[in-house]
């Protein structure tokens, strides 16, 4: 349950996943890339010591990517929810009329 009261337009009070998934936008997609990005390295790194190198990063490679994912579905579901800035989508017309 969500007490706090929207501070910006709401688009949808209860968004669905491919409504949320649908809304991502540029700066998502860069987020899911970045953390991927990120991590694939780091689980080489991390995984020479035991030798198991390359499937210590497609694990963290993994990890990375579904952690941008679930950061950006956040974002997303936050501005159709009106609690986080929303211009693009106010800007669109998706705004509910109160």
């Amino acid at each position: 349950m969500i007490f706090d009261e929207p501070k910006y337009p709401v688009i949808d009070s209860a968004p669905g996943f491919w409504k949320t998934v649908g809304n991502f936008s540029l700066r998502d997609y860069a987020l899911v890339a970045a953390t991927t990005g990120v991590s694939l390295p780091f689980g080489y790194v991390t995984g020479r010591s035991a030798k198991m190198a390359v499937p210590s990063m497609y694990m963290a490679g993994a990890i990375g990517a579904l952690a941008g994912v679930m950061l950006s579905y956040q974002n997303s579901s936050g501005r159709l929810m009106g609690f986080v800035p929303n211009d693009r989508e106010v800007e669109a017309g998706l705004a509910k009329e109160r």
